[in-house]
């Protein structure tokens, strides 16, 4: 069996490529891709060759959805599911734990219920582009769990791709008054209709004087990064209230330098976030089919997988012009 996948060829070179698939195992199903959405930090560090643990020529991509073709396990012909990766042939199965951006897949079905990789039914109701996205809202809460939100505390989430504008709705429906900043306007004012009680736009500079307005006495109770930028950490000392809590939930390459220093007399707690599991997954789904989280006015491109080397080298050189992205593979697989 052939599907069209993307494939990162080589650093900065992303193309569009017809691959073989392994046979199906007895566990595994067969899946028609309707959407797949991009997890542009990951996949942008791993097309820069900046993701140690992943080898050239890689099929990229976590967050898929599609039509189970044949069934396995308990999933049944004609139900939706999202997955998180498929089965690939060499040379592609050995150089990611990606692989889910490709026209049909092989998901398997029996390789439990955490991370790496996993595969659930959508709900009914849910949309391809928000089940798809749901994905991100997982790493999101796998990150938040990691914090103690009791109370209603003060929370401020830096940086507003994806996973910050989902950091921001899963901390707010946790009970935080959330403040959301990024340098982008377009980010905030998405994040003040949908993801947080107040924004700001941010400019160069120290970021603690642009917050004066919204920033409560002594600091924030919970301090959320995913900008992964050296020169924001270096300023969460001024943010954070004394023993309050900082979530990395960035991706941050080689040696990240931190003013542990300025952080000691703050004597907060840091947490590092990475990945998702099925429970998150399925902690997700309950906030969407509650109104809580709110996932497709966030996608500001929808592309086709003949799109792809434009849509990667627009991730690459201007990152600040979208927020979501998903690939509509429909009809794109015979």
């Amino acid at each position: 069996m052939n599907t069209p996948a993307i494939v990162f060829t080589a650093p900065r070179t992303a193309e569009l490529r017809e691959i073989a698939l392994p046979e199906p195992g007895p566990g595994d199903l067969v899946v028609r891709t309707t959407i797949t959405g991009v997890s542009v930090g990951t996949e942008r560090w791993a097309l820069l060759d900046r993701r140690p643990e992943m080898r050239f020529p890689q099929v990229p991509g976590y967050l898929g959805v599609g039509v189970v073709e044949r069934a396995a396990a308990d999933f049944q012909a004609g139900e939706r599911v999202f997955f998180t990766n498929a089965r690939l042939g060499e040379p592609y199965a050995s150089h990611s734990w990606m692989g889910a951006h490709l026209g049909r897949a092989i998901v398997p079905t029996t390789i439990g219920q955490d991370w790496p990789p996993y595969v659930c039914r959508i709900p009914d109701g849910v949309d391809d582009i928000s089940a798809a996205m749901t994905g991100l809202a997982a790493v999101a809460v796998q990150g938040t769990d990691m914090l103690r939100v009791t109370g209603k505390p003060r929370a401020l989430v830096l940086g507003l791709g994806m996973i910050g504008q989902c950091a921001a709705q899963v901390l707010r429906a946790k009970g935080a008054h959330v403040v959301a900043a990024d340098l982008e306007p377009r980010r905030t004012e998405l994040a003040r209709e949908h993801s947080a009680n107040a924004v700001v736009t941010l400019a160069a500079g120290p970021i603690a004087p642009q917050l004066a307005a919204v920033m409560p006495a002594g600091g924030f109770d919970l301090v959320v990064d995913t900008t992964s930028a050296a020169a924001v950490l270096q300023q969460l000392a001024d943010l954070i209230a004394h023993r309050g809590q900082i979530l990395l939930q960035g991706y941050y390459p080689g040696l990240t330098p931190l003013n542990l220093d300025r952080l000691h007399g703050r004597r907060p707690t840091v947490s590092i976030a990475c990945s998702l599991d099925l429970p998150a997954h399925q902690y997700a789904q309950r906030l969407l089919a509650g109104g809580q989280l709110k996932l497709r006015p966030l996608v500001t491109r929808i592309a086709r997988p003949a799109d792809t080397a434009e849509v990667y080298r627009q991730i690459l050189e201007k990152p600040g012009e979208f927020l979501g992205i998903v690939f509509d593979w429909t009809g794109v697989a015979p």
